[in-house]
């Protein structure tokens, strides 16, 4: 059985010793996480979550997205910023919307 807490702690190049410390619980429970992968406590599930920052879900196998609440919260809060951006383009006239571009154009031209 594939375990998350597992491919998560070697993405990071940690040990089960070191991700222990980092979570502040023994060896053998990282051992028995990733051996058992139901036998997760509440509170280690949580902190391996934030640890990884990662979602409880994405842990759980519940999805497949890795996104926490606060990175879903930016992500919405960015989509809706940009849509109301479109719609005052949609507004203009094709010579605003061309001023637009071209200011936008000369504004980011030197960002990476």
């Amino acid at each position: 059985m594939q375990n998350r807490v597992r491919e998560l702690r070697k993405e990071h190049g940690l040990l089960q010793g070191e991700l222990a410390k980092k979570i502040n619980v023994s060896q053998q429970t990282i051992s028995r996480i990733e051996k058992e992968g139901n036998s997760l406590s509440a509170d280690n599930l949580a902190d391996l979550a934030k640890f990884f920052n990662v979602s409880v879900d994405y842990i759980l196998y519940q999805t497949n997205y890795r996104q926490t609440t606060e990175f879903a919260i930016e992500i919405n809060r960015t989509m809706e910023e940009n849509y109301r951006l479109c719609q005052l383009y949609e507004r203009l006239t094709e010579s605003q919307k061309k001023i637009v571009m071209n200011l936008l154009e000369e504004l980011t031209k030197d960002l990476v």
